[in-house]
């Protein structure tokens, strides 16, 4: 309804009916008025924030309840017949708990509504009475009618005070006339020999004397009170008189000087609202006080009636030390107005001053950029098929740089943690230097993952905030990130299966090198060449790959060697043998053999097979090197040569052959 007051209100002003120049009154006013929406504004903000602080709480109360429910459902499922009725108290007390705080829930979100609803109609409240003030600021005036007003009304005030002050005084001496009667009364009660009084009579005249004092002082205080209030007037009054004067004003030095009394007055007003602070506070004390006398007190009790005199003469003087507060307060807010438009406005020019307001406005300009809302989200919950909404949580600039550097310094950590362990693991030999790289690459993945998460809940941002990026990207991104995500997955199946390690000497699609790293998205080969090649993760499993290290490091090796027919076949069986024996790198286990493989055209041909260890840093194409040498040497040695090729042509014609020569 709030609302649709406002928005009937924004409709209808069309402008205001008097014709400018506008009285400076009417400035004030909607000043004023202006003032009072913006407390309203920050007072009905500030109670959204304690009720949606109350919803979330109340959201995580309910998510717990309906945990409990849940186990208490499996227990009941789960139990034998012994405990099952404990089981089914148990489950209805939680079910009736959920609906509780689902209730409550319900209540604050509706509350929250409501509130939002208020808050809409104080921002155009606020929007309507900017648009008027603009609208008189556009043509202002501070005429003489408008101060004859201001004095009538101030002397009105005046006079109404002077009424009260009369009033309070007669009341005071009243007051002081029952004091001195009661304080009489006391006094002859004392001065009686002890066994002619009463103790209780006693103590309830020193409670009527008490009283009596109380009301004076009470009173005492309203009379000050009410005179401080008319003084303020005075002082008003002529705060207004020097504003008129100021707008008269024709030298600088004239109107520089209004001004200082304007400071000097609101400097005064400061101090008289720290002296009247204080007042209120003993005040409350002193009612504080009566107010635990009273508590034991029955209210049939003589002793109630006198606590209840001095709790309402308590209370009046408080009311009043509030109305001089209250009218303190704005009239210093007033004087603080006027400054701000007559004196800052003059002495802005000096360069410290303009640093100053450019420093401010900067300043401004970083905490709007910090606060500002890049996205928001809502924590919602289920219950009974009823949807319950949270508060609405905003996420900031300031939220995700937070963010961000947590994330870097946690990871950058986590880094210098991992690096310091990979040597040690190395330096004791527990893993070779390129698996513990690999082990640290995929490990470091983990920690940013756990990290990212980590961050999230840290900030209390929930991970559907990331729901529209993550359609956005599975829409825009989806077949750019399938392959991306194949080889990832690929290689977790690969570190998983350890069909593929790092050191393991793979040919794969003719490709013959050794598995220097096996990393997120690809493994890096490095061929007897020195040339690296990065394969996909995904060829490992989708293409045949052969591993020449996978169970074992040895390799079966072999050498063709053909000799001149005439030789013994069975010495240069035994000399292939002895030479793979006697070379170092050859493993003995399995011993190296030869065989007649075939009677070639011009040779006899034999095969030398042996066996090497790869993961030694043996180099098969040097032994082949060294073992030719050797088997060279050795042929020589026993004169078992090893024949060229030979072929005999013969040529066959019936006719002579005719040579045709070209001039």
């Amino acid at each position: 309804k709030a609302l649709e007051r406002v928005r009937a209100e924004e409709t209808a002003w069309t402008g205001f009916k008097e014709t400018p120049p506008f009285s400076i009154l009417l400035l004030d006013d909607l000043l004023n008025e202006r003032s009072a929406i913006r407390v309203k504004q920050r007072t009905t903000e500030s109670s959204l924030a304690n009720i949606e602080s109350l919803l979330a709480t109340a959201i995580s109360e309910l998510k717990n309840a309906e945990n409990r429910a849940n186990l208490a459902t499996a227990a009941v499922q789960n139990s034998d017949e012994e405990k099952l009725e404990v089981a089914k108290w148990e489950l209805d007390a939680a079910r009736v708990k959920v609906r509780l705080l689902a209730a409550r829930a319900g209540y604050l979100q509706s509350a929250i509504e409501a509130q939002k609803q208020r808050i809409a109609a104080v921002h155009r409240e606020l929007a309507l009475v900017d648009r008027k003030i603009t609208a008189v600021k556009a043509a202002v005036a501070f005429s003489d009618a408008d101060l004859k007003k201001i004095e009538g009304i101030s002397n009105g005030r005046i006079k109404d005070l002077a009424k009260e002050i009369a009033a309070a005084s007669k009341r005071l001496q009243s007051a002081m006339t029952v004091s001195a009667k009661e304080q009489s009364a006391l006094d002859a009660m004392l001065a009686k020999p002890p066994e002619e009084t009463n103790q209780d009579d006693i103590d309830l005249a020193r409670l009527r004397v008490e009283t009596a004092v109380r009301r004076v002082e009470s009173l005492q205080s309203v009379n000050q009170s009410l005179e401080g209030l008319s003084m303020m007037e005075n002082f008003i009054l002529q705060a207004y008189q020097d504003r008129w004067a100021i707008e008269q004003a024709k030298v600088d030095s004239e109107r520089e000087k209004l001004v200082a009394s304007l400071a000097v007055l609101a400097e005064r007003y400061r101090t008289w609202i720290d002296v009247i602070r204080n007042e209120i506070a003993t005040a409350n004390a002193e009612l504080s006080k009566i107010e635990s006398r009273a508590a034991p007190i029955s209210s049939d009790d003589p002793r109630a009636e006198l606590i209840n005199e001095q709790r309402a003469a308590t209370s009046e003087m408080l009311t009043l030390l509030h109305r001089v507060q209250q009218s303190a307060s704005s009239h210093r807010a007033l004087l603080k107005r006027w400054l701000a438009d007559y004196s800052l406005s003059d002495q802005g020019d000096g360069p410290l001053e303009q640093i100053a307001a450019h420093a401010a406005d900067g300043w401004k300009m970083l905490k709007k950029t910090w606060d500002f809302e890049v996205m928001s989200f809502e924590d919602t919950v289920e219950v009974d098929g009823q949807m319950i909404t949270g508060a609405k949580l905003p996420v900031t600039i300031g939220m995700l740089v937070r963010a961000v550097l947590f994330f870097v310094i946690g990871y950058a950590i986590a880094a210098k943690i991992a690096n310091r362990v990979q040597r040690v693991v190395i330096t004791r030999g527990h893993v070779a230097e390129a698996q513990a790289k690999t082990l640290r690459n995929w490990l470091m993945i983990v920690v940013g993952v756990g990290l990212a998460l980590g961050t999230l809940s840290f900030l209390n941002i929930p991970l559907t905030v990331f729901a529209f990026f993550g359609g956005a990207l599975a829409i825009g991104l989806g077949f750019g990130m399938q392959t991306l995500i194949k080889n990832f997955i690929s290689g977790i199946i690969v570190l998983a299966e350890r069909k593929v390690r790092v050191g393991d000497i793979l040919d794969v699609d003719g490709i013959i090198g050794t598995v220097v790293e096996v990393n997120t998205r690809s493994s890096i080969i490095r061929s007897a060449d020195e040339v690296e090649t990065m394969i996909p993760n995904s060829v490992f499993l989708e293409n045949r790959v052969t591993n020449w290290t996978l169970s074992n490091s040895r390799m079966r090796r072999n050498i063709r060697v053909g000799v001149a027919y005439g030789s013994d076949p069975r010495v240069v069986m035994n000399v292939l043998t002895e030479c793979a024996v006697r070379h170092g790198q050859v493993c003995k286990e399995p011993s190296p053999f030869a065989t007649f493989d075939d009677f070639g055209d011009s040779t006899l041909i034999f095969t030398l097979y042996f066996w090497i260890e790869f993961m030694k840093g043996t180099n098969p194409i040097v032994v082949a090197s060294d073992l030719r040498l050797m088997i060279d040497k050795q042929f020589a040695e026993l004169e078992i040569s090893v024949p060229f090729v030979q072929r005999d042509i013969h040529l066959i014609s019936k006719e002579p052959i005719h040579v045709k020569m070209t001039p």
